[in-house]
């Protein structure tokens, strides 16, 4: 079994044992995030240590935002939402319930005159002048998610009665992200860190765009409305990447195997693997690195045996664990620590 696994914790659990204030400062104060992060590395280390998870003395790290949680705002943040910051949790985006004039005339802001992306510049000087280099793990968001975000539910009603509006949306939501992705590709070796933190071992050069919404439309409705602009952001981040946390990817795997330079799937839990990995022997597609996402609702009362024969199946589904790797994400802090231990066991011993 290979050793690429690892685990991400919802900011619930760090809040309760390590005391880190996911607020807004969690975010815009490089200083405060620092020592957090050096205390969450810690922490780990602390519990799970033994299966060469966390780090023992943790140096500081230049990292904008948290490849230790997953959380995505900054994007719909940047076009219009508000965000609700919490100690205990992910930020939350407020949706902005855009009218159809306001989506209409929807543009992409210019990140040179930003007020809010000029935040994040400062903590990139910040970082450059302390540290000479950058760890980004903004999360990339995803087209479509951004879109909801904006707009809500109306979004798929768009999509039949408005599709100029829907793609208008969509487009400027390309435009950030193309023109945040650029910015970060000059300064960040490693930008998808806050997608899936699994990526800086498995395809630390991938763009990962988040598709998790993706789970809610069909692939003709993907290859209608949003095969384009992955395929936009796809040449333009050539070694490129899909996360879709949802539970069918089988269902949409042809219109993902359409986007060029596809190098990396995040296949979420609950989905079919054996109808997904059907279709990438079908399109002779064995250069792909899947991630196979493990629930953690299962992971919180799973015996080790069922843990086991859940990734035994995986890899027999795949024929092979070549271009396999493993990922729980969202650990709430009513899992008990022996059952992150059992699950990390099955791919790791004990060092």
């Amino acid at each position: 079994m290979r050793e690429n696994v690892d685990v991400t914790f919802h900011p619930s659990w760090w809040h309760a044992n390590v005391g880190v204030d996911f607020g807004e400062r969690f975010f815009y104060d490089p200083h405060y995030r620092v020592e957090a992060d050096r205390a969450m590395r810690r922490a780990l280390y602390d519990r799970f240590g033994e299966y060469g998870i966390g780090e023992r003395d943790p140096e500081p790290r230049p990292i904008l935002f948290s490849d230790l949680i997953a959380c995505g705002f900054l994007y719909s943040q940047l076009l219009g939402c508000d965000v609700t910051f919490s100690p205990g949790d992910a930020p939350q985006v407020v949706c902005a319930e855009m009218s159809d004039d306001r989506a209409a005339h929807l543009t992409a802001p210019d990140l040179g005159t930003s007020p809010l992306w000029q935040r994040v510049e400062s903590q990139i000087a910040y970082y450059q002048d302390r540290f000479g280099r950058v760890e980004s793990a903004i999360n990339l968001q995803g087209i479509q998610n951004i879109a909801l975000d904006l707009r809500g539910q109306q979004l798929f009603f768009d999509y039949y009665d408005d599709p100029d509006i829907a793609h208008h949306l969509l487009d400027a939501a390309t435009k950030l992200s193309l023109s945040i992705g650029r910015r970060l590709c000059q300064v960040s070796d490693v930008v998808s860190g806050g997608v899936t933190s699994i990526v800086r071992q498995a395809a630390p050069r991938v763009y990962l765009t988040s598709n998790c919404s993706v789970t809610m439309i069909s692939n003709a409705m993907y290859c209608e409305h949003l095969l384009k602009y992955d395929t936009l952001l796809a040449q333009a981040f050539p070694d490129f990447g899909i996360h879709h946390c949802g539970g069918n990817m089988e269902t949409v795997i042809e219109g993902y195997l359409m986007v060029p330079n596809l190098h990396f799937l995040e296949i979420g839990a609950g989905s079919d693997l054996s109808r997904v990995a059907e279709a990438l022997r079908a399109h002779k597609r064995d250069d792909i690195v899947s991630c196979i996402r493990y629930s953690p609702v299962r992971l919180k009362t799973a015996a080790l045996e069922e843990m086991r024969q859940d990734a035994e199946d995986a890899v027999s589904a795949f024929g092979s664990d070549k271009r396999l790797v493993f990922s729980c994400v969202g650990i709430g802090a009513d899992v008990p620590d022996d059952q992150v231990r059992s699950y990390l066991s099955v791919f790791r011993p004990k060092q």
